[in-house]
């Protein structure tokens, strides 16, 4: 796959927590291809929840290299996922300033890849390839959204799409009587950036070298899903350990706060995630058990591997395949039990193990195979149009 130019409708930042939409665009435009990544859009009411989104620039392109670009695109009106017709009215928008972004950078798009059902609405010539990646079950996310109508735009958004994606067993026994052409694609690492946590001359952030050991910590979003309740059991069961967090905050951490064990560092970007990662002695997929999470093949998980890193994790269905190469718990007593014997039984040749398998499971193993499958679909559509081309 060479020469396509590649919309992505994602549901995170590029500047964001990378995870897949900004791996397999990245290796997509490594491989020749140009990619407009569309960072999600936001509402007039966004920034009521999250006052620094007043400062983000709308409809605005910016270049990450000279196959990338990255398009914030105009403020939407709310409630798109409640009401149809405000999505329909919110994804004109959105559609016109694709099309200046295009015609301004000279780009004709030949593939649209969405992360986001509500894509669904976006008026797109039919000539061009649709995939729909499904990576979370949409309608089980919190805030202002119609469980009803979010499964609708979804169920019309596969029916349509020329290739269908998910990254999560679960999503796919759920999904796959509305995608007869499903294709499970799970999650990955980037194994040569994490595995530098291996390296001796990599240096580990003050803020982190500086702590008592043993150092627990996770890396991801501190959103409701976390289960501060059980950290907080593990923090005040064990005083003499550190508990990091790593990444941005969007829900009351009042309970984790309170306590001088735990540490809450803030989003870190992309590049510096090994040398955090370097400074952990046990990695946590400290995850509540719901609806949302079922679906969820975390990426973190890869990561940790990719580091050499022990973890526990909550007992994810997407986990489990990995044990005992990682160790799973499903209640309070298990989560401290199985903290303190990954701690006390890791060795170097264990880390070397996990490492082997996080190469198994490489985000370029996860491209290849769907490049493969894109590949196929663009010959027959473009067979279809006689022409060689997308374009009439």
């Amino acid at each position: 796959m060479r020469g396509e130019t590649i919309v992505c409708l994602s549901a995170a930042d590029w500047e964001g927590m990378w995870a897949r939409a900004q791996q397999f665009m990245s290796i997509f435009a490594g491989q020749g291809n140009r990619v407009l990544y569309v960072d999600p859009p936001i509402t007039y009411l966004s920034p009521l929840k999250n006052p620094e989104l007043r400062k983000q620039p709308h409809d605005h392109v910016r270049s990450v290299d000279d196959r990338i670009r990255v398009y914030s695109p105009p403020v939407l009106l709310p409630f798109g996922n409640i009401y149809r017709v405000v999505n329909r009215f919110n994804q004109r928008i959105l559609a016109a300033g694709l099309k200046r972004v295009c015609r301004e950078l000279g780009w004709q798009p030949t593939i649209y890849w969405t992360y986001l059902p509500n894509t669904v609405d976006l008026p797109l010539s039919r000539d061009l390839l649709l995939v729909y990646d499904c990576a979370d079950e949409h309608t089980a996310f919190p805030g202002l959204i119609k469980r009803e109508t979010v499964a609708g735009m979804e169920r019309e958004l596969f029916g349509r799409a020329n290739v269908t994606l998910t990254s999560a067993g679960e999503l796919y026994q759920s999904k796959k009587d509305q995608a007869p052409d499903l294709l499970l694609a799970p999650n990955g690492a980037d194994v040569t950036h994490f595995n530098k946590a291996l390296q001796p001359e990599l240096e580990i952030p003050p803020e982190i070298a500086s702590l008592p050991r043993p150092v627990a910590g996770y890396v991801g979003a501190v959103s409701r899903w976390l289960d501060q309740e059980l950290l907080a059991a593990a923090a005040r069961t064990h005083p003499e350990w550190s508990l990091v967090l790593i990444g941005p905050v969007d829900t009351d951490v009042t309970i984790l706060k309170a306590l001088p064990n735990v540490h809450l560092l803030g989003r870190k970007s992309y590049a510096t995630l090994p040398s955090y990662l370097k400074g952990l002695d046990l990695a946590l997929i400290p995850f509540k058990i719901n609806e949302l999470t079922r679906g969820v093949n975390p990426v973190k998980l890869y990561e940790y591997l990719a580091a050499g890193k022990p973890v526990v994790s909550s007992d994810l269905p997407e986990v489990r395949p990995f044990q005992p190469a990682i160790a799973v718990y499903r209640n309070q007593p298990e989560f401290l039990k199985k903290m303190e014997e990954e701690l006390a039984k890791d060795s170097p040749q264990k880390a070397a193990g996990r490492l082997r398998l996080a190469e198994e499971n490489s985000w370029q193993a996860r491209a290849a195979v769907i490049e493969e499958e894109i590949a196929r679909k663009l010959g027959v559509e473009r067979r279809k149009q006689g022409d060689g081309s997308f374009y009439s």
